[in-house]
């Protein structure tokens, strides 16, 4: 199994982490091991990422504020990604929503570094394309919280 740099995280896997499969008063070890990567700069997310938490006010989005080292500012390469990505894929995201979604700044991310994204979508099975669609047409891995911690050699 190859072991990446460094992953990009989306939206649904952190809120997974937390709020449905791993919180943190069960799973203490996890997550000191999720903000060891932080801390090492090989677990990130966009920007995008943290406005779509602050929708939220819990406790998740108290602990992305404590870990804002993760959340990465665009940049021009990024930019120019995230519209070569929506110019393809402009079903990608919501046009109604006032916040953007994440989605296409988390692939232009990962493209960026070379790294691979975790998220908790699935390919679609029509109608709108989903992030593991969007990674395949790029060639950016893409794997669920199950396979990051397998690659990570991770057990609780």
């Amino acid at each position: 199994m190859e072991l990446f740099p460094g992953y990009c995280i989306d939206t649904n896997a952190l809120i997974d982490l937390w709020r449905r499969a791993y919180p943190p008063d069960i799973f203490p070890s996890l997550w000191r091991d999720l903000e060891k990567l932080i801390s090492d700069g090989s677990l990130i997310s966009p920007r995008e990422v943290l406005n779509e938490l602050e929708k939220k006010d819990d406790e998740l989005l108290k602990w992305a504020k404590n870990h804002k080292k993760m959340f990465q500012d665009l940049d021009d390469a990024q930019a120019r990604q995230v519209r070569s990505i929506l110019n393809e894929f402009s079903n990608l995201i919501d046009q109604h929503k006032t916040t953007p979604d994440a989605d296409p700044f988390v692939i232009a991310l990962a493209i960026s570094k070379g790294w691979a994204v975790i998220t908790s979508e699935k390919p679609s099975t029509g109608g709108r394309p989903k992030i593991p669609d969007v990674c395949k047409r790029y060639g950016v891995k893409c794997i669920s919280l199950i396979e990051f911690f397998r690659e990570q050699e991770w057990t609780y």
